[in-house]
């Protein structure tokens, strides 16, 4: 083994992106390491933090992980493709250059489609610059993500030199990298505003609502883009203001992120202003954003008949919100997804949402993980299903439903009803249903079962393939070969 990785270090992360060095050994197990600004690394070879405890964040780590990342940078050319997925905050340390150097050599002879790196901090400037731009400047790259790996002014200033001169790319993601200098916004504003073929740009947590100048700069490059995620950046009302005219003027954007933005009423007054002026809007997300629909204006903006996504995701909605939806819902607006994600929504609202749901023939995927709902609401839900013919998926993981009642029902009665032949031809062949993830009690729902069976295509084979579970898997029907000579063939096992 390198005797680099026997030894015990600890390495603390400074600004300019370098390691310090401490001395001092510690005990591995002895976890007080954790600081909140500092990311900390305990590289020890023969005595490596317990797994459930490595992975709880990504303040730590072993020295498995370097040897880990030193594979990662060992790629061979992959013609088309280069990704990088650290999966926890990979430090750089000197010890692996030499990795990079040999990752970037090996892609320089390819034709790259896709780049990305995730969750590895890239070498100090000029490497990205000197090594990896000259190798993404070409007609091929159709996507560049580069996503929390500690992108500076340098970096930033390179991936505008790769937007002048890679005509093909489409998306550009640069999540969790902070936006801290006017010059670089420049630089990049400038880029996307004079690329012609840019379609969706992610800027999410990149720190742009702490400098309305930037923030400003920014938007001016972001005219021609057609779907844009400014999710996590923490925006106050003037930011929002900004964000509201850039939406009134824009011909093109149909894709907006605003998760975490911190809205008031004179913020969503704006935006809804915004929303009705602009003429393409689709999508919006307004995840985490403080909404609640008790006012006119908050179900104005996004009770509409112009949004066909809407992400109303940990949002305190409750009974009230419930009601205001399915009411929307009953209209039959074109709106085909909806997320209802940690809404607070209560067992109370379901018969409302329900019938709404049994009337609409537009949506077509509905997430209400993590609500309350229980046993109590799964004949609603399971009648919805019954009656809704064009619901292709539906998502309820994390609420109170009990896995030998309640889960069991709801995947019998809606999607395989196994009291006869005839009602198996009824039930519902078209929705993919989430109650747990297919873990937790899959044995008692068999949920991944019929999931997989309603993702088929060939409507005969899926409820085929139903009479079967019914006979031997749910043991339900007893099998009598004179009761079969009668019925369509679509019904025979």
């Amino acid at each position: 083994m390198d005797p680099y990785l026997s030894w015990k270090y600890i390495y603390r992360q400074s600004k300019d992106r370098t390691w310090e060095q401490r001395n001092d050994p510690i005990m591995v197990g002895d976890l007080p390491l954790k600081r909140k600004d500092d990311f900390i690394r305990v590289l020890n070879a023969e005595n490596p933090p317990p797994p459930e405890r490595r992975w709880f964040s990504p303040h730590f780590a072993a020295a498995k992980d370097l040897e880990n990342l030193q594979v990662l940078l060992h790629l061979e050319g992959q013609e088309t493709e280069a990704v990088i997925l650290g999966g926890s905050l990979y430090p750089f340390h000197e010890e692996i250059r030499a990795n990079w150097e040999q990752f970037a050599r090996a892609q320089a002879n390819n034709q790259l489609e896709d780049f990305t790196i995730s969750e590895v901090t890239l070498p100090p400037a000029p490497f990205f610059r000197n090594h990896i731009v000259p190798i993404l400047q070409n007609d091929t790259l159709v996507r560049l993500d580069l996503i929390q790996c500690g992108l500076g002014s340098s970096e930033l200033q390179g991936v505008a030199e790769i937007l002048k001169k890679c005509p093909t790319l489409i998306s550009l993601c640069l999540k969790h990298n902070q936006i801290e200098n006017v010059d670089d916004a420049k630089a990049l504003s400038s880029a996307m505003a004079k690329h012609k073929g840019l379609f969706f740009v992610d800027l999410s947590s990149c720190g742009l609502g702490g400098n309305d100048e930037i923030l400003s700069v920014i938007l001016k490059g972001c005219k021609k883009l057609n779907g844009l995620d400014l999710s996590g950046n923490e925006f106050g009302s003037k930011s929002l203001s900004l964000i509201a005219k850039f939406l009134s003027t824009h011909k093109t954007i149909t894709i907006l992120n605003l998760e975490e933005g911190g809205f008031d009423d004179e913020s969503f007054a704006s935006l809804n202003k915004a929303v009705e002026k602009n003429k393409t809007l689709t999508e919006l997300s307004l995840a985490s954003t403080k909404i609640t629909l008790s006012t006119s204006i908050q179900r104005s903006l996004v009770l509409n008949d112009k949004l066909l996504h809407i992400d109303l995701s940990v949002n305190s909605l409750g009974a009230n919100g419930a009601k205001y939806i399915a009411k929307h819902l009953k209209k039959n607006p074109p709106l085909s997804i909806l997320s209802l994600r940690r809404c607070s929504l209560p067992n109370k609202s379901a018969e409302g949402l329900c019938n709404a749901l049994k009337r609409n023939t537009n949506l077509a995927h509905l997430d209400l993980n993590y609500n309350n709902f229980n046993d109590r609401s799964v004949p609603f839900f399971a009648d919805a299903l019954r009656n809704n013919s064009t619901l292709l998926s539906f998502h309820m993981s994390g609420n109170n439903i009990k896995v030998k009642s309640g889960r069991k029902d709801l995947i019998q009665l809606a999607l395989c009803d196994p009291t006869s032949l005839q009602s198996i031809a009824e039930s519902n062949h078209k929705c993919l249903v989430t109650l747990n993830n297919g873990k937790n009690g899959n044995f008692h729902t068999n949920e991944d079962k019929f999931r997989s069976i309603n993702a088929l295509e060939n409507e005969g084979q899926k409820i085929r393939y139903k009479v079967i579970a019914a006979l031997f898997t749910l043991k339900t029907i007893e099998f009598n070969p004179l009761e079969f000579q009668h019925i369509s063939l679509e019904l025979m096992p």
